[in-house]
């Protein structure tokens, strides 16, 4: 059984770690890309969709791996020398997969995902305390399918995790959030009466959120955003460009009045890159560039400051896709012309 990856990797983290190193300017990182050798379970499919990092020698990457009939869950772990497979537990028999990861030390990351139970999809959780990924306990809404997309750790008894959770037949949107103890469902808002979804959020602190995906309203997909206040999760306005489709897959903050979301959208030519930026009033589009003459997308996106952030997609020209890395080099904060963006290459080895 094979599921499409949130993020498909990149050559996995090794666009990432050619020479990583976390002060570095954004563009120094991506200008020294490599691919580092990373292990694999199966003979088959191994796709990791997330990664967190806290220092050059400490990252955990999270997925899943293929065995033919289910899937299961997948973890490595980098030492600073080498990539290592980190034994991880499952819940029942049938597919489990981790979809994201925040660890916010060494000895303190939470992965989450979903585990099939055999009549719907559940939320599954992991915790790792620097010894062994052990399975914590995860709340579900009704008895359909619930999916976990992303999670968004400011510390070890602080952690928040978005999704969406099938009622009827539509989606709304899930969101869990971790108090050191227990995870709780938190009520979160819809937009109009169709399916809503939450893939990435982003916490800044435990009462500054962002989380991003897409609502269908009508006949078309808008991008949506929740941002909390340490108290609710509130809908903000946030533009469309696509005249059909138009979605969120990642966002980065750095400050409660800085962050990047990426995706794309839609308007009958073909799929576009979409960027938005948030200055704390509003969110902006952001020009970017496409180098697909069928589609381009962005994936997922990080920023180390409001001046220097880093998406990763894909981009089709009808032959086979090809890997996409945007930089975003001008002030983030404001709406920037094209020539603030450039299509950075990256180098495979």
């Amino acid at each position: 059984m094979v599921r499409r990856s949130v993020v498909a990797v990149f050559a996995v983290v090794a666009t990432l770690l050619g020479g990583l190193v976390l002060s570095t300017p954004v563009d120094a990182v991506v200008d020294s890309a490599a691919v580092v050798a990373s292990p694999n379970v199966v003979s088959g499919n191994n796709l990791l969709a997330s990664v967190s990092c806290v220092s050059s020698t400490e990252c955990v990457a999270v997925g899943y791996t293929d065995l033919g009939s289910v899937n299961a869950t997948l973890v490595l772990a980098w030492d600073g020398l080498v990539w290592s497979v980190v034994p991880s537990p499952n819940v029942g028999t049938a597919s489990n997969a981790l979809d994201s990861v925040s660890c916010v030390s060494a000895t303190a990351c939470v992965a989450v995902g979903d585990a099939d139970t055999g009549s719907a999809y559940a939320t599954l959780v992991l915790a790792w305390d620097g010894l062994v990924w052990s399975v914590v306990a995860s709340p579900n809404v009704g008895t359909a399918s619930n999916f976990l997309n992303s999670v968004s750790c400011v510390s070890a008894t602080e952690c928040v995790a978005v999704g969406y959770a099938l009622t009827g037949s539509t989606n709304v949107t899930l969101v869990l959030v971790w108090d050191g103890l227990v995870w709780s469902v938190v009520a979160s808002p819809n937009v109009g009466t169709g399916r809503n979804s939450l893939t990435s959020v982003s916490c800044v602190s435990s009462t500054e959120c962002v989380a991003v995906g897409d609502a269908y309203i009508g006949s078309v997909y808008e991008t949506l955003v929740l941002a909390w206040d340490g108290l609710v999760w509130s809908v903000v306005a946030s533009p469309n460009v696509g005249t059909s489709r138009n979605s969120l897959f990642s966002v980065s903050c750095v400050s409660a009045t800085e962050c990047v979301a990426v995706g794309d959208a839609y308007s009958g030519s073909g799929y576009q890159t979409l960027v938005l930026a948030w200055d704390g009033l509003v969110w902006s589009v952001v020009a970017s560039p496409n180098v697909g003459t069928v589609s381009n997308a962005l994936f997922s996106v990080s920023c180390v400051s409001a001046t220097e952030c880093v998406a990763v997609g894909d981009a089709y020209s009808g032959s086979a896709y090809e890997t996409l890395v945007v930089s975003v080099t001008g002030p983030v904060s404001t709406p920037t012309n094209e020539s603030s963006d450039s299509v950075v290459p990256v180098f495979t080895g």
